[in-house]
């Protein structure tokens, strides 16, 4: 049987990282004009901040199939590990030399904490600053940090998915998003300083590990062919509701700041788990439903694909491309709508160039090594995906 890939999950991805590139990107852009209409836009990319909860989601369910899949299979360790570094590893290191290298020009005074932090980037340990309280990241690099959280994870997770039958991972999973639920009502509970809570549970491994266990369940509930079929009746449903539900609560608890990091209680103690279980509804629509369905038409757009192709080095280089152009823009001294229009254009722009120079050097060579660490697929079964 043909194995397939869905360039649906492809565009889901990719809307995901545009999302996230707003919302670092528009906030910036407005401090050059004080247009309502592009105030009123950039209020709206404020709301994008569960687009990073898509992307866990996401790669807990890839990730999870894949592993489910080739379970058993001879070299079984070896080939994802080798298979995920050369996915991960190359881009990001290339990516920590081009920036640390450039901070002596566009960030001085970060030079004295860099020795320490250091090995916290180099160990996908940067996540940890945030608890810790005298070690800061740069913010060129602060992006990385949700990529400390995934390779945590993937470091053990094929170690658990080995050891397990599918029904106790099932449980595992279940009981990683349950003890998240209450260990957040626990912190708003008992918590003396709620701003501190809420950065600890954005950041922190265990408690974000909750949208990735939502993905790992939509994987194992894809090995049953009557989970599939009971998941589609109900997906698009789950996605409106839960997705909808979700922008009001944001602008129901804190419209000017519906980020659940900045102090905002109620979206810490919920938000999380809306937002992933919408991003698992779309990914069983976008597999489940009618190939000329709107929404697998829309999510199988060119432009969409294109992005999630290269979403990870526009990911990693956005931020960085952001701060360096508006620093530079900003000394032109030049104000006004235009300057916002040019600023995102630029950004985008550039940020999209790097990606092909970083796929065409670096990102599809590497990728052209796997082909040595195959994995054995069973011809019964077929891919659900990309892997990310």
């Amino acid at each position: 049987m043909k194995v397939e890939r869905f360039s649906e999950l492809d565009g889901m991805r990719g809307l995901a990282s545009l999302m996230v590139i707003s919302y670092h990107i528009f906030k910036r852009g407005e401090y050059f004009t004080t247009n309502p209409v592009l105030h009123f836009i950039t209020n709206l990319s404020l709301y994008n901040w569960y687009a990073l909860d898509t992307f866990f989601v996401l790669s807990g369910f890839l990730i999870t199939s894949i592993l489910l899949r080739t379970k058993g299979e001879p070299n079984f360790f070896r080939n994802f590990y080798v298979r995920r570094s050369l996915r991960v590893f190359p881009l990001y290191y290339f990516a920590l030399i081009v920036i640390i290298s450039i901070l002596p020009v566009v960030e001085p005074e970060y030079l004295p904490e860099l020795p320490r932090m250091l090995p916290l980037l180099l160990f996908y340990q940067q996540n940890l600053i945030y608890f810790v309280g005298d070690i800061q990241n740069t913010i060129y690099l602060g992006v990385t940090w949700s990529l400390a959280v995934e390779e945590q994870f993937y470091l053990v997770w094929p170690l658990v998915v080995n050891a397990m039958r599918k029904e106790t991972l099932a449980k595992f999973s279940f009981g990683i998003i349950g003890l998240s639920i209450l260990l957040r009502i626990l912190g708003a509970l008992f918590w003396p300083d709620p701003e501190q809570m809420t950065v600890f549970f954005f950041y922190n491994t265990f408690t974000r590990m909750e949208e990735i266990a939502f993905g790992v369940l939509l994987a194992i509930a894809f090995t049953d062919p009557e989970w599939i079929r009971k998941l589609s009746k109900i997906a698009m449903p789950v996605f409106l509701v839960t997705y909808v539900s979700l922008l009001i609560f944001e602008v129901v608890t804190n419209p000017g700041i519906p980020h659940p990091a900045y102090g905002n209680v109620p979206l810490t103690l919920v938000g999380y788990t809306m937002a992933s279980t919408f991003a698992a509804a779309l990914i069983v629509a976008l597999i489940t439903r009618d190939e000329n369905s709107f929404i697998r038409r829309l999510f199988r757009n060119k432009a969409l694909v294109f992005f999630g192709n290269h979403s990870y080095s526009m990911y990693l280089f956005h931020l960085p491309v952001g701060l360096i152009l508006l620093d530079y823009l900003w000394g032109t001294g030049l104000r006004g709508w235009y300057m916002f229009v040019l600023y995102v254009g630029l950004v985008f722009a550039i940020t999209i160039v790097i990606s092909q120079i970083t796929w065409f050097l670096l990102e599809k060579p590497m990728l052209g090594l796997k082909k040595y660490f195959e994995y054995k697929r069973p011809a019964r079964q077929e891919a659900v995906g990309s892997e990310p």
